[in-house]
């Protein structure tokens, strides 16, 4: 099996209220692989408050073209060849994001064509891990904070993490 393309695009994600610094939105850079044996792997990575999307996806665009004609399944070694092409970037920012699209994407297809989940072929031991709620963000009131501990709590969650601010 080989890559015969990578795609990659920008998805933008509007908050349903606008939390920290009034962020009114998030963007999420896309990498879908594609594959001559018809599998196709996404990866993603998450743009907090959008800034920098787009040199995340020109990043993600430079790296894919090292990983056409490529096995996927490989994705120790192609991480590294992606990390060498340009001792530069690091595993952090803009790079690191990009890098991280790709390899979620590699380990997509991994799994799609072993025929297990991720935590299955990584050799996970157990089949369930508890869930937290996640939020609680500086804008909001106390009624907003209860409201949405509330509905973790509906959801099943114990536990609720929450931002703690400055005054």
């Amino acid at each position: 099996m080989n890559i015969t393309a990578i795609d990659t695009f920008t998805l933008r994600i509007p908050t349903a209220k606008p939390i920290a610094l009034d962020l009114p939105e998030h963007r999420l850079v896309v990498t879908r692989i594609r594959t001559d044996a018809g599998l196709d792997g996404l990866g993603y990575a998450l743009v907090f408050g959008g800034a920098g999307s787009e040199a995340v996806e020109a990043y993600a665009r430079r790296l894919a073209v090292l990983l056409v004609g490529e096995d996927p399944t490989q994705v120790g070694r192609l991480w590294e060849k992606m990390y060498r092409a340009d001792r530069g970037i690091r595993k952090v920012g803009v790079a690191g994001y990009a890098l991280s699209a790709l390899d979620i994407g590699l380990w997509d297809v991994t799994g799609k064509a072993a025929g297990l989940p991720l935590a299955k072929l990584w050799g996970a031991v157990v089949d369930r891990v508890p869930a937290y709620g996640s939020g609680g963000w500086g804008s909001y009131s106390l009624d907003d904070l209860i409201g949405e501990a509330k509905r973790y709590t509906a959801m099943g969650c114990r536990y609720y993490k929450m931002k703690i601010h400055h005054a």
